[in-house]
């Protein structure tokens, strides 16, 4: 077997050329028995030292799969909250700067509840998921990437906490901690 050729890159695309036509004339002589195969690439040899693992794809249909969810629940959720204050007359602007004041009809207030209940759309259960199933996706389930993960679901809560004056509702504080608790579950399995 020969283990190396020392030669220009011509040559050594020359051989490259070559050893595809050897092959494919090694197979059909060796049906026949009439010649003797002669490879001119050097043998694999796997290396017994560390090598750079394969890093997998992301998943970018799962990822736009949930983003595309997200925004759905959440144009839902404003198209509730436009009806109502159009309903009154009233402008956003004015209500957020605390120039007027909102009345919530029972059918709103209703839709509302359900909407934030145990098994609504934005409940604790339903966004814990959500949250949970972009990180796994985002991360390519890699548990050694869940401190990460952690930390990156701390910062957005207090985000959305100076968002909201500082203190979060209660059912965001149960979806952190829910969040967490998915988190910890995943991380022993």
């Amino acid at each position: 077997m020969i283990n190396s050729i020392k030669g220009s890159t011509a040559v050594n695309q020359n051989e490259a050329l070559k050893e595809k036509q050897s092959s494919k004339k090694a197979e059909v002589n060796e049906k026949d028995n009439e010649a003797v195969v002669l490879e001119l690439r050097k043998p694999s040899e796997k290396s017994a030292g560390y090598s750079k693992p394969v890093k997998k794809k992301l998943d970018t249909n799962e990822i736009n799969r949930l983003w595309e969810q997200s925004q759905r629940s959440y144009e839902a959720l404003r198209k509730l909250v436009e009806n109502l204050i159009s309903k009154q007359g009233k402008k956003l602007g004015d209500l957020l700067e605390g120039k007027d004041v909102l009345l919530i009809d029972e059918e709103t207030r209703a839709e509302a509840a359900n909407a934030i209940s145990e098994d609504g759309e934005w409940g604790v259960k339903a966004v814990s998921e959500r949250i949970i199933a972009f990180a796994k996706s985002v991360s390519e389930n890699d548990k050694t990437k869940i401190g990460e993960l952690k930390d990156a679901i701390k910062k957005g809560f207090k985000e959305a906490e100076k968002a909201f004056g500082g203190k979060l509702p209660d059912i965001s504080q149960k979806t952190y901690d829910a969040v967490m608790k998915q988190l910890d579950e995943w991380e022993k399995e």
